[in-house]
């Protein structure tokens, strides 16, 4: 049991350095974008992600990309549920363990 939360804390642990590092480049995104005088936003769906910058008469659309936030994110919770899983049930297994039918 311990191994395997040393494992899931590593994997949370690279998860959210990733995170951090994709926050960070969405947000060069938007100051770069403000530097040359256009105004930045983003579209959310589901795992998709639209990023538009229009200034003066142009617009300009990015094609649909992976939205790397919510799939991180996702990421995230898979795994600590998957470890909350475990956990439960191996405490359920070494309970069903410990009693013994009644003889007699």
């Amino acid at each position: 049991m311990f191994k395997t939360a040393l494992k899931v804390l590593a994997a949370d642990a690279v998860l959210l350095v990733a995170l951090f590092y994709v926050i960070q480049d969405l947000q060069w995104r938007t100051s770069d974008a403000g530097a040359l005088r256009y105004s930045a936003s983003f579209s959310y769906s589901v795992l998709t992600q639209f990023f538009t910058m229009a200034g003066g008469t142009q617009r300009l659309t990015s094609p649909p990309t992976l939205d790397w936030v919510q799939a991180l994110a996702y990421a995230l919770v898979i795994v600590n549920a998957w470890f909350g899983y475990v956990v439960v049930k191996s405490r359920r297994s070494r309970q069903t363990k410990g009693l013994s039918p009644q003889v007699g």
